[in-house]
């Protein structure tokens, strides 16, 4: 039984190691996400990145799908963070 308890702990750690290596995002300039056109070079590299950077501005998972209108405090904060880019 402590073979098994040692070989799952094994498993699982190197197990995390290897997903986690892959979910590293790229820091971007959030305001050149906000700034450059989307068929850019930076935007096509760079678009899950921004899309992260931006969502972590505003505080949601994904600031793609939520409605702007309907969530005035995510409004509030996208509006705020256009300003200071512009």
């Amino acid at each position: 039984m402590k073979k098994v308890n040692t070989l799952f702990v094994a498993v699982l750690f190197v197990s995390t190691i290897l997903t986690s290596c892959g979910s590293e995002s790229k820091n971007v300039d959030t305001c050149k996400c906000l700034t450059e056109p989307g068929n850019s070079t930076f935007m096509k590299e760079n678009e899950d990145a921004c899309r992260d950077a931006i969502s972590k501005e505003l505080g949601v998972s994904n600031w793609e799908k939520v409605n702007m209108s309907q969530n005035k405090e995510v409004r509030a904060k996208f509006d705020a963070l256009v300003r200071r880019c512009n």
